[in-house]
């Protein structure tokens, strides 16, 4: 499993699979395809397609794919963070007394989920005829992390040690695609991440 550190401008993509190509991670999922494929059977009845073109099609939409991993871990690792009460405590505290910092330390470890459901849009000649979709799950463990609060809002995150996966797959069906990876994040977060807090609490 390798490790990498969460900075800014990092993604799912970089921190799971580092510099691995396209060709690379499609040629890992095709073993995993549906036996029909990927392309919507509405779109091989309608039109004659050759198998040539359809294992071609099914590589695009594969590398489309990629691009959902092309994204910055940390605003999910925050949304999901937002959702701890001691965080929501900290951020009720601090919004009433201005220049009060709030530092919550989570030792136990725990796990944020983060859940997608992207689609691909298929075009032929310009027009949209399908769409293809996916299931995307992250799952970020964490522990020994300490968490920033000032003005409700979240100021900084510094996870010591923690684990991600990535798990991409056709929906109700196989996983096309896995990967993990060890982490840590050291960031100040500009603009702040503001905590909701229930004001009937």
């Amino acid at each position: 499993m390798t490790r990498t550190e969460i900075v800014t401008r990092s993604t799912l993509r970089a921190t799971v699979f580092g510099q691995q190509s396209d060709v690379a991670l499609t040629s890992r999922m095709k073993p995993h395809l549906p036996p029909t494929g990927m392309t919507p059977v509405r779109v091989t009845t309608t039109r004659a397609v050759p198998r040539s073109a359809l294992r071609l099609i099914d590589s695009r939409i594969l590398s489309t794919a990629l691009r959902f991993l092309d994204q910055d871990p940390c605003p999910l690792l925050l949304a999901g963070l937002k959702k701890y009460r001691a965080l929501a405590e900290a951020a009720r505290v601090t919004a009433a007394a201005p220049g009060r910092e709030e530092v919550v330390m989570l030792v136990d470890p725990y796990r944020v989920i983060s859940e997608h459901r992207p689609e691909v849009a298929l075009l032929i000649d310009g027009t949209e005829v399908a769409r293809v979709g996916f299931d995307l799950r992250i799952a970020f463990g964490m522990c020994e992390t300490a968490v920033a609060v000032r003005l409700g809002a979240i100021d900084s995150v510094d996870c010591e040690a923690g684990a991600v996966s990535v798990d991409l797959s056709v929906p109700g069906g196989e996983k096309l695609l896995h990967g993990e990876a060890e982490y840590s994040v050291r960031r100040e977060l500009r603009p702040p991440v503001v905590i909701p807090v229930d004001p009937r609490a």
